[in-house]
């Protein structure tokens, strides 16, 4: 069976929708792999550049505190003060230096820096690192790193690898001092920071001896954080950031060498640009593509359209052909037959009458087709002016009186007694009319009423006409002004006519500022024309 057009073009675009979904779906799984790529490359060179930089953050603080401690290490116990007050006024980040024993505590001159914890801060320090040292007399470095609210490390400086002794100055005089004095010699230096409260100063210590005097210097963070700030990598890989535990909510990993900070790290700006360049992209090809569907969409109706319009051509050639060759036979035949001399004087007269009625239908046929051609190509003039409407349908009626005497219809006429005006083509509303008319006696039954009523609104004169025929189906009724349908219907019924009428009324109303509607009434069907008012 071969398929017929409709399901041959119900095929192919079941294929070609098949297709769109098919390339929709490569399409979006594309762009969801080329996510999951930048992801993946974004996840890995945040985790790179976050550990590089946590290593140097850790490797940065620990110079720090092995050189603040190395200085503090290598001073002579003699003259100890007077050399603690000029390396603070040399060194940019020492903001003070302090002495403390365990019978004199802190000189009383002592000037605590801003933000320093307080003297008896400071003594719980040592004082709670001096049993632990005690307790372990050969440990190298101290494996409790919290003091109450501080972070702490504690390294013992003899024969530490960190601390070579060449780099310790006057370390092993005073050890050999400390000993010669009966005491024990067993140095450990400490570093504390404060784990909640980043501008606290960070403190430094050192003790020769479980006896000896400890000293100390306070070092500011913000060279150090100046510093660590500055060593930030480039932003196109990923964005780090110190936080402040006083400024946001403890996030990210500790520092080890910054208690009172966590850094915060996010996505670099290179793989923000390749998300932004990714999503433009897949959108740009999912609107091309949308383009492309309705394109595809618009051309096939458009080619429906063509193919509708080219059919409609050819049966309305072939109708107009039929319409036109049967008036033509009729005026051939009787005029061949009234060319007989022995031809009756009755039926000469009713040959002549027949030729005069055929010859007029063929005349009003090609007047329909002149005035479809001149709508078409817009080449109409129309002039319009004050016109009684209520005296025009009197006079169409009264023309068509003896068509619907011989069709067995009757006109009931609800018109007003006073004239009504309206602006408008004398000729164009009355070709209208006859044609609304027509239509009614040639689909309206037998013995049923065709009324005109007449009504106006406040910027419109409405003229109705009502039959009680079969009415226009419900599916075309949106197709009746179209050209070549006829009656509701294809030029394919045997109704006369070709299917220009209503077209041609409507177009010619519009080009003289009124219009023609199909109300929604039943039975039978009712066409409202709508004409400017004159107030």
């Amino acid at each position: 069976m071969i398929p017929r057009p409709h399901h041959r073009s119900l095929l192919l675009w079941s294929i070609f929708l098949l297709a769109a979904v098919a390339t929709g779906l490569a399409v979006q799984r594309l762009y969801q792999t080329a996510q999951q790529e930048i992801t993946a490359q974004s996840e890995r060179a945040l985790l790179q550049e976050r550990t590089k930089f946590l290593d140097r953050v850790q490797s940065y603080t620990e110079e720090v505190r092995r050189s603040t401690i190395t200085e503090l290490a290598s001073f002579h116990v003699d003259g100890l003060g007077h050399a603690l007050r000029q390396w603070d006024e040399a060194n940019e980040i020492i903001v003070g230096t302090f002495q403390w024993d365990h019978t004199r505590g802190f000189p009383a001159d002592l000037v605590l820096p801003p933000g320093s914890p307080s003297r008896a801060e400071l003594t719980h320090l040592w004082q709670e690192f001096h049993p632990w040292r005690l307790l372990h007399p050969t440990s190298t470095q101290r494996d409790q790193t919290k003091i109450n609210s501080w972070q702490t490390l504690a390294y013992r400086t003899l024969d530490h690898p960190a601390f070579p002794a060449s780099d310790l100055g006057y370390q092993s005089e005073n050890l050999d001092i400390l000993t010669h004095g009966g005491q024990r010699a067993d140095p450990w230096a400490g570093w504390a920071a404060h784990d909640t409260q980043p501008d606290t100063p960070w403190i430094f210590w050192y003790q020769a001896g479980p006896d000896d005097a400890v000293r100390g210097c306070f070092v500011d963070v913000r060279p150090i954080m100046r510093q660590l700030r500055s060593e930030i990598t480039d932003p196109a890989f990923a964005r780090l950031e110190f936080i402040a535990s006083n400024q946001a909510a403890l996030s990210g990993p500790i520092l080890a060498g910054l208690p009172a900070y966590r850094l915060s790290a996010d996505h670099g700006e290179i793989f923000r640009q390749k998300e932004n360049r990714t999503r433009f992209t897949a959108l740009i090809t999912a609107s091309l593509f949308g383009v492309f569907l309705l394109g595809a969409a618009a051309l096939t109706l458009y080619t429906r359209r063509e193919a509708r319009d080219a059919e409609r051509k050819i049966t309305f050639v072939t109708q107009v052909s039929h319409e036109l060759r049967t008036p033509l036979t009729s005026i051939r035949m009787f005029a061949d037959m009234l060319a007989t001399p022995e031809l009756p004087e009755a039926k000469r007269l009713k040959f002549a009458s027949t030729i005069s009625t055929e010859s007029s239908r063929l005349g009003a046929l090609i007047e329909r087709l002149l005035a479809f051609n001149a709508l078409e190509k817009n080449g109409r003039k129309t002039t319009c002016a004050p016109l009684d409407v209520t005296a025009l349908v009197y006079e169409t009626i009264e023309e068509m009186n003896a068509t619907l005497h011989t069709a067995g219809l009757r006109a009931e006429l609800d018109l007003p007694t006073a004239p009504m005006l309206a602006l408008s083509d004398h000729s164009t509303l009355k070709q209208a009319l006859l044609n609304l008319i027509d239509n009614a006696i040639k689909y309206a039954r037998a013995g049923e009423l065709i009324q005109l009523t007449l009504t106006t609104t406040a910027t419109h004169v409405l003229l109705r006409v009502t039959d009680h025929g079969p009415g226009v189906p419900a599916a075309l009724r949106d197709r009746v002004f179209e050209p070549f349908v006829q009656g509701g219907q294809t030029l394919t019924n045997k109704a006369p006519g070709v299917g220009l009428g209503l077209s041609i009324a409507r177009g010619m109303l519009r080009q003289a500022g009124a219009d023609l509607v199909l109300l929604a009434t039943t039975p039978g069907a009712t066409f409202e024309i709508r004409l400017p008012k004159i107030t």
